[in-house]
């Protein structure tokens, strides 16, 4: 995408800045035209059909936030650059929850505009590229986080763009949602990527052994203290720790761990001087921080200290369409794992897989696949899903036509599951099976064949 096929506007109070885009721009041989208010500008997008805005927050009546908001409204793949009055983190970070490309600080720098505009062209084009061939193959990777969700697409734009700045995430979501593996990605991806990634999974470790842990001890600091340890904020010098689950912490570790952030020193248990130490800190919650705060289980001070930049992670069942590319790339995975080779799973289990609401998010669905995988030979049917799954399908029945068919339709389900579930219980003893349901051994065994049931 060149310059001079790039149609840009600028939206600002100040003609100035304005006059000043329309010039450097010009000159590359953009097409640029200027918009002082935010319903001015909003008209020229839909009216000009430009590739990039470049977008003052501060605006008379309408402010940037609430023009960035509009154009999302109707335009989610628009390229906005934010103009910001002052060049801080914060700012940066605003832009970028807020939906923005980039962003540029007032006053405006000609040679950072001019390498701004084209990067961000570039970066459209590759996303134009990018879109194209997601529409061939139908999925997007980052690592191992897999998805074409609109939420999902959203969640790789944002790892890439926080992953340059050296600034504090927290992760929220449910537990299951893959929020270790957005840590490791934001780490990879950014400056401290050759340096160590330290998790610290607060849920599992014991209160006895918390403090130990994170900060290390010197030795005969306690009882069974037989040597020095090292802590994970040592371990994780000049690289990234990742803190699972910060608010299983207690108050007095709380105490601590903000300490540490605050003035970027540890102190080992039983030690007698600070240790500096170099991190990035990225956390994860999958509870309501805020809610702990006002029942004194969360400290407010240290929660403003880890919300620099919130992130919050979707559920698989918010994720539109994201099932259909997950349970293949796990089947593959664990198909290479187990040393298996299931070629697919039958549109009955997808269907299946859909309809489930996945409490335990992408990590049940991995476990299910990989259950499956051994269960199954050459595709995975809907009998070697769990039965929680299978039985989704009893909400889901198609009452269409006749009231007969409509009977007949819910006797045979009802029929398959119960079958299924006495099959499993006397371990496919069919004798046992048809004296418990009073059927002949014949019957049962026309049944087993008509529905297909398979023993697991």
């Amino acid at each position: 995408m060149k310059l001079a096929e790039s149609k840009v506007l600028v939206i600002d109070d100040e003609k100035e800045i304005g006059w000043l885009f329309s010039k450097i721009l010009s000159e590359e041989g953009c097409n640029v035209s200027t918009a002082l208010k935010g319903d001015e500008g909003i008209a020229k997008i839909k009216k000009e059909n430009p590739v990039l805005v470049i977008l003052d927050l501060k605006l008379p009546h309408k402010s940037g936030i609430e023009v960035l908001r509009e154009i999302r409204s109707f335009d989610r793949e628009l390229m906005v650059v934010v103009l910001t009055a002052y060049e801080t983190v914060e700012s940066a970070v605003e832009a970028m929850k807020l939906g923005a490309h980039d962003y540029l600080s007032k006053p405006v720098n000609i040679k950072k505009i001019k390498n701004l505009v084209k990067n961000a062209l570039i970066t459209k084009k590759e996303a134009i590229k990018t879109g194209r061939e997601r529409d061939k193959k139908g999925c997007t990777e980052l690592e191992e986080i897999v998805g074409q969700s609109h939420k999902i697409q959203r969640i790789f734009h944002l790892i890439n763009k926080v992953a340059e700045h050296d600034v504090t995430v927290l992760l929220k979501g449910e537990s299951g949602t893959g929020k270790e593996l957005v840590a490791q990605a934001i780490h990879k991806k950014s400056q401290r990527s050759e340096n160590p990634f330290v998790v610290i999974d607060c849920a599992t470790l014991p209160d006895t052994l918390v403090e130990s842990e994170i900060f290390g001890h010197e030795k005969g600091s306690f009882t069974g203290a037989h040597k020095r340890k090292i802590g994970k904020f040592e371990q994780a010098h000049q690289g990234t720790v990742f803190l699972d689950e910060i608010g299983n912490l207690s108050k007095p570790i709380q105490v601590k761990l903000l300490r540490t952030l605050q003035e970027r020193k540890i102190e080992r248990v039983g030690g007698k001087k600070p240790i500096p130490v170099d991190f990035r800190l990225i956390a994860a919650t999958n509870v309501d921080l805020e809610k702990a705060i006002e029942e004194n289980r969360f400290r407010e001070d240290l929660f403003y200290r880890i919300n620099v930049f919130p992130l919050p992670i979707p559920s698989l069942k918010d994720r539109e369409g994201d099932i259909q590319k997950i349970a293949p790339h796990y089947l593959k995975r664990f198909n290479r794992i187990l040393g298996q080779n299931v070629k697919s799973i039958s549109s009955e289990a997808m269907d299946l897989l859909i309809r489930y609401s996945w409490p335990g998010n992408v990590r049940e669905l991995m476990h299910v696949i990989e259950s499956a995988v051994l269960l199954a030979n050459d595709q995975i049917l809907p009998e070697h899903l769990p039965l929680k799954i299978q039985e989704v399908q009893k909400g889901h029945m198609e009452f269409e036509g006749e009231l007969k068919k409509a009977g007949r339709i819910a006797k045979e389900q009802a029929e398959k599951q119960l079958i299924q579930r006495v099959l499993k219980e006397v371990n496919w003893n069919k004798s046992r099976a048809s004296q418990i349901l009073k059927i002949d051994y014949k019957t049962l065994f026309n049944k087993i064949k008509e529905y297909r049931i398979r023993e697991n």
